[in-house]
């Protein structure tokens, strides 16, 4: 895999009859380090003034998501136990429980595919069943 990628980010959540889905389409910087692989990039949400810088790093067992700026969070999906963690925007924090059910990593050399079904907590209350999927190659 070449340093410059590019990566494809489709996120669906899922409450009662509802669904809401979004699309990131992004050039990132990757590498491969003691068996991890590590995903960098910048976003500007709409309506946001200040970047949010995303590290996504994961392996054969594990996704995590950090995002540092606008918004802070570290988000780790594993199916072998729910993670919790506090969400920090402008709006003020937000604890997160996340339950992955569904984690499946396709690594090949010029291509990588990660898919993630999880459900999704906020402050203590069920909120969405969500999925991820996520798509990187060369650039």
């Amino acid at each position: 895999m070449t340093k410059q990628v590019l990566v494809s980010i489709s996120g669906s959540q899922f409450f009662d009859a509802e669904n809401d889905s979004i699309e990131l389409v992004t050039v990132a910087n990757y590498y491969k380090r003691n068996g991890h692989h590590f995903v960098l990039y910048e976003e500007m949400p709409e309506g946001a003034d200040s970047i949010i810088k995303n590290t996504l790093k994961f392996d054969e067992t594990f996704f995590e998501m950090t995002k540092k700026g606008a918004v802070n969070a570290q988000l780790l999906f594993n199916p072998r136990q729910s993670n919790t963690t506090y969400y920090v925007t402008a709006a003020g924090p937000m604890s997160m429980n996340v339950t992955t059910t569904t984690y499946q990593l396709l690594a090949e050399d010029d291509y990588i595919e990660i898919f993630i079904k999880y459900v999704l907590d906020i402050n203590y209350n069920f909120t969405t069943e969500n999925e991820i999927l996520i798509r990187i190659a060369p650039k």
